[in-house]
């Protein structure tokens, strides 16, 4: 799959908040068990890139998630950042898919 053809997904933080962005991996329409999947949001500031959390497959099949606590995003001095979804269905020493990309939003906290 060439990268013009991935699916884009653009995603908003608000800085300081905890957020925790769910995911559920589907091939024609079945979710499919990632138990031995490492998934990782690849991004253009380090701060920002996470390891997925897979979620118990017999319970949860598919779903897995990136968790921000408020100290990812806080004082970040980027507004708009690249981000790429890979898996690696085998493990780190498999091979890589990029699944989807898209932009990270960091949106200010307002002071009133």
């Amino acid at each position: 799959m060439s990268c013009s053809d991935l699916p884009e997904y653009d995603i908003e933080l608000y800085s300081g908040d905890d957020k925790t962005l769910k995911f559920r991996y589907k091939t024609s329409g079945a979710a499919i068990d990632i138990t031995s999947y490492e998934i990782e949001l690849e991004c253009s500031s380090p701060e920002l890139a996470k390891m997925a959390v897979i979620a118990d497959q017999t319970t949860n099949t598919g779903e897995y998630s990136f968790v921000y606590v408020p100290a990812d995003t806080i004082g970040l001095e980027v507004r708009r950042v690249k981000y790429e979804v890979v898996f690696w269905p085998t493990g780190l020493t498999g091979t890589k898919q990029t699944m989807y990309r898209g932009s990270i939003l960091i949106t200010p906290e307002r002071v009133l």
